[in-house]
């Protein structure tokens, strides 16, 4: 009597008794280490118009919470809808080991938050928060193989995961003989306006036995009126004194593309980026200014618990102003891992950058260009054309 009570109880109140299969997973990172720069900007002065920032460099020895991978959490859901469809969910959370707190101020789920369905023969739909096609599709065969210390300065092509769009619906194709295909539109949720605070990508690859290739777009759009500053749908990505000059961009336009090879313990690989900053009429520069980088690099695996890689990269710019110096950017960085489990791993981690040239500041003034290493020394800018790092950590996955 109770049993069938509680049953009619559910079945009014909408709770299905049918269970179809399911499951959530609980995954994520967990990195610390200890990392040194020999030279970090720090300000002697404040900025404006016509007055640039002085600088002093001095050296740097920290703890670095996500020294090699970046600290996460994160639930991964699916549930079986029947016909070879399946729901999914995912939301990830970046955080600061060493302080408990969110790697993105105000936003908990600031990795990733989506929700949508999936087809082995359709595809797979999502909505919300998400990676574009460039990290989906690039990431895995780009500037890996010197880790965030080896992606172009201030990652200005995207190719380590700095971006991620807000209010984003993609589609991402099944496998077809190695063939797979991403697209996504970003609302800028702007009345009025599709275009103002849009994002706009697309990409492809080929993945087949040792080959990997691919290439990608990514079109964002700044929130117009908004003056000098970066409001769209897409994340900004102005954390280091190489990019930190557009941050007031109309638009903002990427193109990337990999090749990578492997040959038994070796992989090799290439890649290429092209980014374009076009500005507004409030921006605090004036002409359309791009960047084109190159890159390459290699990881062998000495033993099956240790793996080295390094790689190379160059990003030169176009002048900011008609009489300017192009802005010019040498890379190189080398990493070791040795795994103690499948699942946790020992790293050391270094990098060095030459910068020569003209850059723009935050407030337009032409300045000699300064080194930022990779993405890894995003908010700890040298103030000179030199910068050297070392990193050395443990972490572990679950």
């Amino acid at each position: 009597m109770k049993k069938a009570f509680l049953t009619a109880l559910m079945t009014s109140a909408g709770v299905s008794l049918a269970h179809a299969e399911s499951s959530v997973t609980l995954y994520g990172i967990v990195d610390d280490g200890i990392q040194y720069f020999n030279h970090v900007g720090v300000a002697q002065s404040t900025g404006a118009k016509g007055k640039p920032v002085q600088y002093t460099n001095k050296s740097s020895l920290s703890i670095r919470s996500g020294a090699l991978y970046a600290d996460r959490w994160g639930l991964q859901g699916k549930e079986d809808l029947g016909g070879g469809l399946k729901a999914i969910f995912q939301l990830e959370n970046g955080f600061n080991i060493n302080t408990g707190a969110f790697a993105s101020s105000g936003n908990e789920f600031n990795r990733q938050a989506f929700v949508g369905v999936t087809s082995d023969r359709f595809g797979t739909l999502t909505m919300g928060r998400q990676y574009e096609p460039m990290t989906d599709l690039l990431l895995l065969y780009g500037n890996d193989f010197g880790s965030g210390s080896g992606t172009y300065p201030g990652d200005i092509s995207n190719l380590d995961d700095s971006i991620r769009v807000n209010n984003s619906i993609k589609y991402q194709s099944p496998n077809y003989r190695g063939m797979t295909a991403d697209v996504l539109y970003g609302f800028g949720n702007n009345a009025g306006s599709l275009n103002s605070g849009s994002t706009v990508s697309a990409g492809m690859n080929y993945v087949q036995g040792p080959l990997a290739l691919g290439a990608a777009y990514l079109r964002m759009v700044n929130t117009y009126g908004v003056g000098n500053a970066w409001s769209a749908s897409s994340d900004g990505n102005y954390g280091s004194s190489p990019t930190a000059g557009f941050i007031g961009s109309r638009m903002v336009q990427i193109v990337g593309a990999v090749a990578q090879y492997t040959i038994g313990k070796l992989t090799v690989g290439t890649n290429y980026g092209y980014t374009q900053y076009r500005p507004p009429a409030q921006s605090s520069f004036a002409q359309s200014v791009a960047y084109n980088s190159v890159g390459a690099g290699a990881k062998y695996f000495i033993t099956p618990a240790l793996r080295v890689g390094g790689s190379v990269a160059y990003t030169r710019g176009q002048p900011v102003t008609s009489t300017a110096e192009r802005a010019q950017y040498e890379n190189i960085a080398g990493n070791a891992l040795y795994l103690l489990s499948k699942r946790t791993g020992l790293y050391l981690i270094v990098a060095y950058q030459h910068a020569k040239g003209q850059m723009m500041d935050a407030y337009g003034n032409v300045i000699g260009a300064t080194s930022s290493i990779g993405d890894s020394a995003n908010g700890n800018s040298s103030g000179s054309g030199n910068q050297f790092m070392v990193r050395a950590g443990f972490e572990t996955h679950f």
